[in-house]
């Protein structure tokens, strides 16, 4: 859903390309479809107004989130994120001046993170851009919908944290 799409690719009665494929119809699969088409314009939008790369964005969004700073380590669990991939974007948000690092007086290992007044200022501008869009995306949903919806979603979501600490569900699991 770029923008244009495959004239033989298969679409559905909603007229959503990859919908409906054969072998894979779980609304998991489904979510998985449309993170990938949010993933995709989050991330044009936010380079092509704010600069900022995803994972950039995830980073300013944790900090918000930790009254006192975070720890890289911190910022990358908030973000369900590799840390290697937290610590690139810490790099790149300081060279930018949005994020400074202050020692950590508990752990002289790591550092505390915080956003700086550019920081924060950014990420006010960007957040409502953000709300905009994931408000346009639930318009059609009602209130009761939409707690429904995050609800089954939190479950959703507990069932992959215990995947990911525990291993795999069975010899059966497969992904796609």
């Amino acid at each position: 859903m770029t923008g244009q799409r495959d004239k033989d690719a298969p679409v559905d009665a909603l007229g959503l390309p990859g919908w409906e494929i054969s072998g894979l119809d779980y609304p998991t699969f489904r979510i998985g479809l449309l993170a990938k088409v949010m993933d995709r314009m989050t991330i044009r939008d936010l380079m092509d107004v704010d600069g900022l790369t995803y994972a950039e964005w995830r980073v300013l969004v944790r900090l918000t989130a930790v009254e006192d700073g975070g720890t890289p380590g911190r910022v990358a669990e908030l973000a369900w994120a590799d840390l290697a991939e937290v610590s690139r974007a810490i790099g790149s948000l300081e060279r930018k001046g949005l994020v400074e690092r202050h020692k950590n007086p508990k752990d002289l290992r790591t550092s505390i993170l915080r956003l700086t007044a550019s920081g924060r200022a950014q990420h006010e501008a960007t957040l409502i851009r953000r709300n905009a869009f994931h408000e346009f995306l639930l318009t059609s949903l009602s209130d009761d919908e939409r707690g429904q919806l995050d609800g089954l979603l939190a479950k959703i979501g507990s069932q992959l944290r215990d995947l990911a600490l525990n291993g795999t569900p069975g010899e059966g699991h497969k992904t796609a």
